[in-house]
């Protein structure tokens, strides 16, 4: 009984240090999960790095690459009044998962003079520096790991009815959303290797 008595504090001891030890290997386990959880949640893969470009038809000037542009090329469409204004690009798919892009997020309208991506497309041309053609309304894709696609973008275009000196606008990044890991959808902004700049009449050169 005395040896009984002596070892019950030591069994109640132990069984103390192993439940602070499974308690801390648990917060250390949520922890580990919240952090990939989050990780996945703020998962951004797809980039245009070392890819192609090409402006589609209506394209009045072509800097390569124009002063203050960070070292882009610049588009500048000629404006015509509901027309838009395409170029392709490359997708990249960095990651390490595969990615299912869903589609383009438009930009809001602003008042004019205002310039934004409105859609995407495809294109069956496999050449990126050639003017874009053979466009066509754009279907959920997949892109492996490594993976690269062609894209086109449709810029909306906006000048105001009046004639004078008007600022000149710009856009070069894009909206994509996408899917990956079946669960998790995401929006991902991803900058364009150019800008597209709107000068409406009078109006200075814009800086990318």
């Amino acid at each position: 009984m005395e040896a009984f008595t002596r070892l019950a504090p030591r069994a109640a001891h132990a069984l103390k240090f192993a439940g602070l030890v499974v308690a801390a290997l648990a917060v250390v386990a949520l922890a580990a999960v919240a952090a990939i959880v989050l990780w996945l949640r703020t998962y951004t893969p797809l980039d245009t790095a070392g890819g192609g470009f090409a402006p589609g038809p209506g394209v009045g000037a072509v800097i390569e690459p124009a002063v203050g542009s960070a070292g882009k090329t610049v588009f500048f469409p000629a404006y015509r009044k509901n027309q838009p204004f395409v170029a392709s690009f490359t997708l990249h798919n960095s990651g390490h998962f595969t990615v299912t892009v869903e589609g383009l997020s438009a930009a809001d309208p602003e008042s004019p003079p205002w310039i934004g991506p409105q859609s995407l497309l495809t294109t069956d041309s496999v050449s990126t520096t050639a003017p874009v053609s053979h466009v066509r309304r754009f279907e959920p894709l997949s892109l492996s790991p490594g993976d690269t696609a062609v894209l086109v973008v449709s810029f909306q275009l906006s000048c105001p009815k009046r004639q004078g000196r008007e600022p000149s606008v710009f856009s070069d990044s894009v909206r994509l959303r996408y899917r990956y890991l079946r669960w998790f959808e995401r929006t991902q902004t991803v900058t364009l290797p150019f800008a597209v700049t709107l000068r409406c009449v009078g109006g200075p050169l814009a800086t990318p």
